[in-house]
């Protein structure tokens, strides 16, 4: 028992060591994605987007230099290469996330960089809808129907960040982070729907189309810019 209470005091003593020597900031700042992705398709337009909104972070230093980061971004995104809206330009959202490790030093007082190793996920979302169109499908004819359509982009990446800090008080800092990425690969759905009501008038029916695309390869780059908290 004493044994046990002695391995117990010195876990706490080490966790306890361990904390001390370990840095947190929480950042937030605004952010510019571009990306380029490339379609499995014959005669299909490779995707470029062009996006703004906002990032967050998370970063986690130790005093030995060792590294963890994670962040997650939204974004108003826009392409010319995604026809779905009518429009030249086609808009719709993207949100990306990534972890990963790596290592910080400190060049000069009140600075700090990190090199880290990330892999994450990115997804983009184009919708269009509207009411009371022309239909014709199936068994249905000359009927009028709500239109919906969700185009949907989903890719893997890894690749680099570069993190730099710089302090302007005990907690509060400025910062800036360039994310540089491959795609490895990912898939594309086009999905459309008309609901509309049936001929007896007693209930909606709903038709679907789904076509899914292969993607690949090609990067994103996201330059960011914001503040930190430092604890």
């Amino acid at each position: 028992m004493k044994r046990f209470a002695i391995f117990i005091a010195l876990s706490l003593l080490g966790i306890n060591v361990f904390a001390k020597s370990w840095e947190s900031n929480v950042c937030a700042g605004f952010t510019v994605p571009v990306s380029r992705i490339g379609v499995d398709q014959k005669g299909a337009d490779d995707i470029t987007q062009l996006s703004f909104g906002l990032e967050g972070f998370y970063l986690g230093r130790h005093e030995n230099g060792f590294t963890v980061k994670g962040d997650y971004a939204i974004a108003l995104t826009t392409t010319r290469d995604i026809n779905i809206q009518n429009h030249k330009t086609n808009a719709g959202f993207l949100t990306n996330t990534s972890f990963g490790a790596g290592f910080s030093f400190v060049p000069a007082d009140k600075w700090l960089v990190s090199v880290t190793g990330m892999f994450g996920v990115d997804v983009s979302i184009f919708k269009d809808s509207d009411d009371d169109v022309d239909y014709n499908y199936s068994d249905v004819r000359d009927n009028k129907a709500d239109y919906d359509r969700t185009f949907s982009l989903v890719t893997l990446n890894f690749g680099t960040d570069i993190f730099v800090r710089r302090t302007m008080g005990e907690h509060f800092g400025l910062f800036t982070n360039l994310s540089a990425r491959y795609i490895i690969g990912g898939w594309g759905e086009d999905e459309t729907s008309y609901t509309y009501t049936t001929s007896n008038g007693r209930y909606d029916r709903t038709d679907k189309k789904t076509d899914d695309t292969d993607l690949f390869g090609f990067f994103r780059i996201q330059p960011t810019i914001g503040v930190c908290w430092t604890f």
